[in-house]
């Protein structure tokens, strides 16, 4: 289905090649799984994921007139009952959410690329108990991750590029997977 955009450059909508091939890395399709789609925007993600078998979408967007719109694209998508749509901060909604409890199989993070999100929301994802063990993490970004921005706790599963996007999956380090107990 076609969804809406907000006019001018303020959203820049995850393309549909992207968006396909980032899906199709992950799987294609899911049982279950709980997703988290950070920097929202029109919720093309969140949507995509709830079409292929996610229980639950969370979307987070900070412009309260996107949200607007992309709630619109839910319900036109007779999705609306498996979204949650939060308006805020990224870095504020995800203390929330981890707050509350909430814990999730699939982020993707697609921020406006020279909003310095990169780092802040990486960390937050690492240190906050948001993620489960099994984590699949999708971050856009035009020229890819910076080292740093990675910390210790992640680590790059692949790394594409896409016109003028790159697209990297992430999981969480095993912590000294197969050692053995003192």
């Amino acid at each position: 289905m076609r969804l809406q955009a907000p006019p001018g450059q303020a959203v820049r909508p995850t393309s549909d090649l992207v968006r396909g091939a980032g899906m199709s890395q992950l799987g294609g399709f899911f049982d279950g799984q709980r997703a988290l789609d950070l920097c929202a925007g029109t919720g093309a993600v969140a949507l995509e994921w709830l079409s292929r078998g996610c229980d639950l979408a969370v979307a987070v967007e900070r412009d309260p007139q996107v949200a607007k719109l992309l709630g619109e694209n839910a319900s036109h998508t007779r999705l609306t009952p498996r979204l949650e749509v939060r308006v805020g901060d990224v870095c504020a909604e995800l203390a929330k959410l981890a707050a509350r409890g909430d814990r999730f199989d699939l982020v993707w993070f697609d921020p406006p690329y020279d909003a310095g999100l990169h780092a802040p929301v990486l960390a937050l994802l690492a240190s906050l108990p948001i993620l489960t063990e099994t984590a699949e993490i999708m971050v856009e970004s035009r020229d890819g991750l910076r080292p740093e921005w990675l910390g210790q706790r992640f680590e790059v599963v692949s790394s594409r590029r896409y016109g003028a996007c790159v697209l990297d999956r992430l999981r969480l380090r095993q912590e000294n997977p197969g050692a053995e107990p003192n």
